[in-house]
Parts: structure tokens; C-alpha cells; sequence
């Protein structure tokens, strides 16, 4: 079992850009949070990334995968070992801070 992964977190991009999730589910809060589902994606910003003398950032993160078992409106939910791939860079993002109260898998 894994943490369900809230509004609240924050993530960071391999090179060192900041993560916040765009939207979660308004039908489903965890401590009034919106949870999070496969079809949320994360904004990131201040990538230093640059390949050669042109800048390369990562500009938004996507999830492939989430629970099993758990989901809202048909679509599941993300859970704190979910993986986020970038674009366009394709490297991932590491999430930090999710909420400690509700599991699932």
C-alpha cells in the first residue's frame, strides 16, 4: 500500500525545476485537497536544463500508471510511488511532501 497523492505536493525535475499538479478530481478530498488521477499532469517551472548552446526545459510532467484498485470517476488515482515522465525532456520527476493519511493500492 502507498499514499494517495494530493493538490499539496511538490516535486522537483531531475535538473532542479519546481513541480505543482495543474488539476485533481474536486469529487474526491483528502483534508480538502482534490486527489490526484492518472489524467492530472504537473506544471514545472525554472528548469535549467540546455542541450548545447540552446535551453531544453522540462515543461510539464505526465503520469503512465497509478492504483490498481482505487479510482475516481473510472480513473485511478496516483499514488506516492507513481512515476511522472517529462516533456519533452523525458526525465522524471521526484514528488515530495504527500499526505500521510490515506493509503490505498
Amino acid at each position: 500500500m502507498a499514499y494517495l497523492l494530493d493538490e499539496t505536493i511538490t516535486g522537483q525535475c531531475t535538473h532542479g525545476g519546481s513541480a505543482r499538479p495543474l488539476a485533481g478530481n474536486p469529487r474526491v478530498k483528502i483534508n480538502g485537497a482534490p486527489v490526484l488521477t492518472v489524467a492530472t499532469q504537473l506544471a514545472i517551472s525554472g528548469c535549467p536544463n540546455v542541450v548545447g548552446p540552446s535551453p531544453f526545459p522540462c515543461v510539464l510532467g505526465a503520469f503512465t500508471a497509478g492504483a490498481a484498485r482505487v479510482k475516481v470517476m473510472g480513473v485511478p488515482v496516483l499514488l506516492d510511488t507513481s512515476q511522472a515522465i517529462n516533456t519533452p525532456t523525458g526525465v522524471t520527476v521526484t514528488l515530495t511532501h504527500p499526505q500521510q493519511r490515506v493509503k490505498g493500492m
